[in-house]
């Protein structure tokens, strides 16, 4: 229920939203992120108090109900005037992060093995295919992109004792171009003692895993490279979309290199595209987790692109298999990326301004050849690419591109300011949210992405308050 306040001196905020539980109702200001927990008898009283003409003050409040009161005003959940709202979401706007850079995207190839039906890059369209570039980067590249990303990290004044800037080895197939791989991990290792900038990196690789082998994987170890590797559930028929090029299966191939990885006690996480078929196989992804002790887990929901609209009931099944899952995961200790972004600004009452690093303004891309961009999804066209690790002056802290997309939260959306959402969400995808409709943008809504948020809050303000109810 979403209330847009009434038409008095005191009211309930326009960022106000009402849950109905078994046996209360909570009230939340999608702003300042505090539920506040009544009875029913108490809403009841409260909404009399807020309708009676006569109720000028808070002190006019029955001496029952004060209390409450003082908790609701502390909150913000009423207001004593429109101007208490247009603070608040002053405030708040005024928080967002400029563009601030500590995560790089290293794109060692855009070629890759496998063509997934729902390639987030368009691997698997042969006409988006054809414009990846069929060369790799090389050492030469490698060393003037680390030289690139440092300068964007002390230009952003990121250089500090504890900060954790992140290098992704990123494809296409990063595997495909091991020894690039190698040398750029060799060289952070190296750099991290000399240069402060670089001090606490975190390299990872994101990778279908089928070109690991006993000795990369060792290897990666050795360099402190984390390995998530992408598999979309425990079948051949859940993971029927993940195909090579030659159209074979792959599930099996990835089997034998989790048993490797395991028998060398190598960590590996997961992430694992929520497809039609996954979303039946709850019991077997936590078999699948426990059988190989996974502790690092990452649920990605399908998107949409020119050739194939995601449907909002796979979204919504998504999303409760999702919240489901959470369950099960946090009980055994394992940290699922999707839920827990969301509860850590739940619980701290911190808006969530951005999902996605890109629209963080956090992120550079690195191609092969040398091109500078914002997303790692619009590499085929280069879209959104406009510099390149040459330019020594380029600063993606101050450049409009990047500006742009740092101002793509929903607290500068219009149609999301009546969201109960708002204060978790992060916004979703712009590339998804252009491919939604026909006419979209970047600046249009991820419609997956509000069907998601949505659920999770319920699901955090019922959860808190079952918590609550059980420590009393």
């Amino acid at each position: 229920m979403i209330w847009s306040g009434l038409n008095k001196l005191i009211s309930l905020s326009r960022f106000t939203h009402c849950f109905e539980l078994n046996d209360a109702v909570a009230l939340y200001h999608s702003l300042r992120m505090k539920p506040v927990y009544l009875s029913k008898k108490q809403y009841k009283e409260l909404l009399v108090f807020l309708n009676d003409q006569s109720s000028i003050s808070l002190n006019s409040a029955p001496s029952s109900l004060l209390p409450l009161i003082e908790e609701l005003d502390k909150y913000k959940i009423i207001t004593q005037s429109d101007a208490e709202d247009d603070n608040v979401l002053k405030f708040v706007r005024s928080r967002i992060p400029a563009p601030s850079v500590n995560v790089c995207y290293f794109i060692l190839t855009e070629q890759c093995n496998l063509a997934c039906k729902y390639c987030f890059l368009g691997n698997n369209v042969p006409e988006r295919r054809e414009k990846f570039s069929s060369n790799r980067m090389t050492k030469e590249m490698a060393e003037q992109s680390l030289s690139f990303f440092i300068r964007q990290i002390q230009l952003s004044g990121n250089v500090n004792p504890d900060n954790k800037p992140a290098i992704i080895f990123y494809g296409g197939e990063p595997l495909l171009n091991f020894s690039v791989l190698e040398y750029v991990a060799l060289r952070v290792k190296e750099l991290t003692l000399i240069e402060p900038a670089l001090k606490n990196v975190e390299l990872s690789v994101i990778t279908n895993g089928l070109l690991l082998n006993e000795h990369r994987l060792k290897r990666l170890k050795e360099l402190g490279v984390s390995i998530a590797i992408s598999i979309d559930g425990c079948s051949e028929e859940a993971n029927a979309q993940r195909i090579d090029v030659a159209g074979r299966e792959t599930y099996s191939k990835v089997i034998e290199i989790l048993d490797l990885a395991k028998k060398f006690d190598v960590a590996i996480s997961l992430s694992v595209t929520l497809t039609e078929e996954t979303i039946k196989d709850k019991e077997k992804i936590l078999k699948l987790i426990s059988d190989y002790e996974i502790k690092g887990f990452g649920f990605n929901i399908l998107m949409s692109d020119e050739s194939y609209i995601v449907s909002d009931e796979y979204n919504n099944k998504a999303s409760d298999f999702i919240i489901d899952i959470f369950h099960d995961l946090r009980a055994a200790g394992i940290y699922e990326d999707r839920m827990m972004r969301k509860l850590k600004a739940f619980s701290k009452s911190k808006v969530y301004f951005s999902d996605c690093a890109a629209t963080a303004g956090s992120q550079i891309v690195i191609t092969p050849d040398g091109s500078v961009g914002v997303c790692h999804g619009c590499i085929a066209e280069r879209k959104y690419f406009k510099t390149s690790i040459k330019d020594e002056f380029f600063n993606a802290n101050i450049d409009p591109l990047f500006i742009e997309w740092s101002q793509l939260t929903p607290l500068n959306k219009d149609e999301c300011l009546s969201c109960e959402a708002l204060g978790i969400c992060g916004g979703g995808c712009p590339i998804n949210a252009s491919h939604c409709q026909n006419g979209n943008t970047i600046n249009s809504l991820d419609e997956r992405f509000c069907i998601h948020s949505k659920k999770t809050l319920n699901f955090l303000i019922e959860d808190l308050y079952r918590i609550i109810k059980k420590s009393n």
